[in-house]
């Protein structure tokens, strides 16, 4: 029994924590610091350094053996004539 009210409490306790650090955060910056922000040109984007990971290589992998694989998907379309 006081495992089944520790995992209820557990759980509770779980969400409420879920809740609220999912709330949207407290800060609001200043006029000033928004100013800055948009006048330092935040249209500029950084270069992003690809990393090699085993996931991303069996993917590619995978969809390159898998060559005629996608002819077989989607509708057929036949014309009435054709029956």
């Amino acid at each position: 029994m006081f495992v089944l009210v520790l995992k209820i409490v557990a759980a509770v306790a779980a969400l409420a924590l879920g809740v609220w650090l999912g709330l949207p955060g407290r800060y609001e910056p200043d006029l000033e610091e928004m100013e800055r922000t948009m006048d330092s040109g935040t249209g500029r984007t950084r270069k992003v350094k690809r990393r090699f990971t085993p996931l991303a290589w069996v993917q590619r992998r995978l969809t390159a053996r898998g060559g005629g694989s996608h002819r077989r998907r989607g509708f057929k379309l036949e014309s009435p004539d054709d029956r």
